[in-house]
């Protein structure tokens, strides 16, 4: 044989490429990190682009910037605020200025090479025109306002404050993050719901800043038509006193002199000298330190021709605006300081905002995530992926989230991933291809049916089977109140009559009939464990097939098989006392031999060291030895139930009665709810299409859930049934609770004989039966039911029903009992959940009619235009 496989041809895998399985070294944290590639040489911009940035994170750059644009945005106001003269005011006032263009200039440059999206961006911009600005600035270039209009000048200037306001957006976020974030060198922040505020704080206030720069820009702009506003008393002052000049008269232009002078004592600004006039102005108010702060008013005409007044020159009356243009500059020295405070406001409060509204929520989110997606990766890490836990810490958290779910992703396709190959696939394969995939690897065929000249035409009914046939469909049905012979009819019509009627291919009538009376006898005479009980796990499993459309997703085999294994499940059950039972009892070093009942627990085998948990290895010794019973009545010819399959469908047969039976082992209850759970999560959505249907199957739901895991569906279906007493109708399930209550009791009473720790549901003195059965469906049977549902709405009913006993278990506790108000109050919260789940249940369903049971027809069932 391994020759033969060694010598083989590759096979390709008939389910996934071999390549992307896992193996441990690529399951752990590392593999979710890209990977590394061999280090190559950078080019010559990434240099340049890193050294830019050094330099732009030095924290001196930063200040120098700061201290640079503090000056050009108030230097020239302070100068005129302190009227500081022009000598040496003027040159000093120029070097500042030339050295903050210098470095913003530089500042530029490196931002250019820093970055290629800041040079389209509105900082880029905004930092243009910024540095253009600074030529208002200086005086040998367009800062003496001597050569330009005062329209030009007043909208040059707006121009320039609010270009250069927009710079200062960018020094409030840049010392914003060093208070914040302790630098714009530090690491990478561990959350990314921060870098994402910043983002939408940085394009949110960049808009802020955009509408306060236009404000700034478009409000003077307004004042155009009407500015500058030209103080005529000057003008009429210099006609005056030319005109008393001219009459040749000292005293009436010492007069029209001293009335000009007291005239403008409350303005800001006055005249302090005359030239042209030949005389001299006695006054207070001094010459301007500064030339900026000198207005010269010439007279219009000369009256009189004189030195000082010809053709060549006009007499002058020389204003001092010191006063005036101080306050200009403390006002724009304000206007500064409002526009920087309005964007540092804007920008706290929208950072503020966008914490409360996203930071928080998402690092909430963020942190939950990432201790999951560490969990994920702590548990599938290998001893290797140490070395690669720095490089890990360098992922922000989307990209580790993102790559979580990329491995969960493969981690859900492998373990999904079944041992199965299409019927079509599988005609393209040689025959020893064929051979290999399913005697060595026992590949599953789906699509596979039997053979033709297997099937054959169900038996006709009579009135009296119709009748019967009616009574199953129904939730009502009562095997405890049919005798044998009803019980035997029964199990004759569901395996021969019904639509799953097909024990004919399989077997004769004479030989079902000989197998039926050998399972009966397996059954003992218990409470709860008995005949009785086989068949109404038998119609429940009927039901569930009949719900869930069963004729059209299984095959034969399986159909019958699990209508076998529900027969077959709890039989060889023990039921009497065993005279020759050994048992070890957990921490006594005494084996201790007596007369004790037989336990009817696969734990209690397994404490007690009974021979069916050794021959089975501990491993669900009960149900075993349940599957060796049957298969060994089918070693009779006689009572073969599979008597006419052919070798490979026993084995398939045999399959499945096996792993159903098996599951029905309380052992394996809650990895079913798991893996139905996830099941359910994976096609959500598909289900929820078909609980919208009236009657009729999805093709999409036939395809992508229920054809790829008929065997789970068939373990769900008999564990489901087993447990299903809670789902019937409330006479139906109070009668079984009794019987099982009883059985617990029975073992309980035993207990006490042998003087054993007695279980906790099996003292008959201190058990409250209608509170036991509440846990016993709050704890077992809803966390199976709902899943269950959600795969198969056709069994949404059930839930409803088991609700319903539920209330009547709570009221018969409630008068058995007389609990207190907190007690009641606790009952009726998980009352209440239970609800809601129907509710939810029930809401997935369109409105409509209860499911009618399927027609007994060949009829496919597929319908409407998403349907075949």
């Amino acid at each position: 044989l391994d020759h033969r496989v060694a010598s083989a041809p590759a096979i390709p895998a008939p389910c996934h490429d071999v390549a992307t399985m896992a193996t441990p070294n690529n399951l752990g944290r590392s593999s979710l990190l890209d990977s590394h590639t061999p280090p190559q040489r950078q080019p010559t911009h990434v240099f340049e682009r890193r050294w830019s940035n050094m330099a732009l994170n030095n924290p001196c750059f930063k200040q120098g910037i700061g201290i640079a644009l503090a000056v050009a945005l108030i230097g020239g106001p302070l100068f005129a605020l302190m009227d500081i003269p022009d000598d040496p005011g003027l040159p000093l006032l120029d070097f500042i200025m030339v050295l903050s263009t210098i470095v913003f200039c530089f500042e530029l440059v490196v931002n250019l090479c820093a970055s290629p999206a800041y040079r389209c961006s509105f900082f880029c911009l905004m930092d243009f025109f910024g540095t253009l600005s600074m030529a208002f600035e200086i005086s040998f270039l367009l800062g003496s306002s001597d050569a330009i209009h005062a329209v030009l000048l007043r909208s040059a200037r707006a121009a320039k404050l609010g270009a250069r306001a927009g710079r200062i957006f960018k020094l409030v976020m840049c010392y914003s993050l060093l208070i914040k974030e302790g630098g714009l060198d530090s690491e990478k922040p561990r959350f990314e719901a921060k870098v994402l505020a910043q983002r939408l704080t940085t394009s949110i206030a960049t808009r802020v800043a955009m509408l306060t720069i236009f404000l700034v820009m478009l409000l003077p702009l307004l004042e155009l038509p009407v500015f500058p506003r030209a103080d005529q008393s000057m003008d009429l002052w210099a006609r005056n006193l030319e005109e008393a000049y001219a009459t040749s008269n000292e005293t009436k232009f010492s007069i029209e002199v001293s009335t000009m002078s007291s005239f403008y004592l409350s303005s800001d600004y006055a005249p302090y000298a005359l030239e042209g006039f030949n005389y001299t102005l006695l006054t207070s108010v001094q010459q301007p330190a500064r030339s900026q702060n000198r207005v010269i008013i010439e007279v219009s005409e000369c009256l009189v021709l004189r030195d000082g007044c010809d053709n060549s020159s006009k007499a002058k009356v020389l204003f001092n605006f010191t006063g005036a243009h101080q306050i200009a500059a403390l006002m724009e020295i304000a206007l500064v300081i409002v526009i920087v405070a309005i964007m540092i406001g804007m920008t706290q409060d929208l950072g503020s905002v966008l914490t409360m509204m996203m930071v928080r929520p998402l690092e909430k989110m963020f942190s939950g995530l990432m201790t999951s997606a560490q969990s994920l990766m702590d548990i599938c890490a290998s001893v290797d992926d140490e070395e690669e836990d720095n490089e890990e810490t360098r992922a922000t958290e989307l990209e580790t989230i993102e790559k979580t779910l990329e491995k969960l992703s493969r981690i859900a396709a492998q373990a999904l991933n079944k041992n199965v190959i299409s019927k079509e696939e599988m005609a393209t394969k040689s025959e020893y291809e064929k051979a290999v995939l399913v005697e060595m690897l026992q590949t599953e065929v789906t699509g596979e049916t039997m053979t033709p000249a297997l099937l054959e035409i169900r038996r006709s009914m009579g009135k009296e089977k119709q009748d019967l046939e009616l009574r199953l469909q129904s939730w009502d049905f009562d095997t405890l109140s049919l005798d044998p012979a009803g019980m035997e009819s029964m199990t004759t019509h569901i395996f021969f009559d019904s639509e799953f009627g097909i024990a004919k291919m399989f077997c004769e009538d004479s030989a079902f009939k000989a197998f039926y009376d050998a399972v009966k006898p397996n059954y003992q005479d218990v409470p709860y464990h008995c005949f009785a009980h086989a068949c109404d796990v038998l119609h429940t499993v009927f039901r569930f097939c009949g719900l869930s459309f069963g004729r059209f997703w299984m095959r034969e085999v399986e159909q019958y098989s699990l209508l076998i294994a529900a027969l077959c499940h709890d039989m060889g059950h023990f039921g009497k006392p065993d005279a020759q039972l050994t048992f070890r009892w957990c921490g006594s070093e005494v084996c201790q031999r007596g007369n004790m009942r037989r336990s009817r627990t696969n734990p209690f085998l397994v404490e007690s060291g009974h021979p069916l948990a050794i021959t089975y290895n501990d491993k669900s010794p009960l149900e075993n030895m349940r599957c060796a019973k049957l298969f060994e009545i089918c070693n009779d010819p006689t009572a073969n139930a599979f008597g006419k399959a052919s070798k490979d469908i026993y084995k398939e047969a045999r399959k499945v009665v096996v792993a159903a039976i098996l599951h029905t082992d309380n052992a394996n209850h809650f990895a079913m709810i798991k893996d139905i759970s996830q099941a359910f999560e994976a096609q959500e959505l598909c289900c929820g299409k078909q609980a919208g249907e009236t009657g009729g199957l999805l093709k999409e739901y036939r395809d992508k859930i229920l054809e790829p895991h008929r065997l789970p569906w068939l373990e769900l279906f008999l564990h489901l049934a087993d447990v299903s007493n809670p789902l019937k109708p409330f006479n139906l399930s109070h009668a079984w609770a009794m019987r099982v209550l009883e059985e617990f009791f029975l073992q309980g009473d035993e207990e006490k004989q042998q003087g054993l720790p007695v279980g906790m549901l099996n003292d008959r003195e201190k058990v409250n039966k209608a509170d036991s059965q509440h846990g016993f469906i709050t704890f077992l049977v809803s966390p199976l039911v709902v899943p269950a549902i959600n795969l198969f709405p056709q069994f949404t009913d059930l839930h409803v029903q088991m609700v319903v006993n539920l209330e009547k278990w709570r009221d018969q506790w409630i008068l058995d009992v007389k609990p207190s108000e907190e007690a009641i109050a606790k009952k009726e919260e998980s009352l209440a959940k239970s609800r809601e789940m129907t509710e939810r249940l029930l809401a997935r369903r369109r409105p409509r009619e209860r499911m009618a049971p399927p027609a007994r027809s060949s009829q496919w069932p597929f319908r409407d235009k998403d349907t075949e």
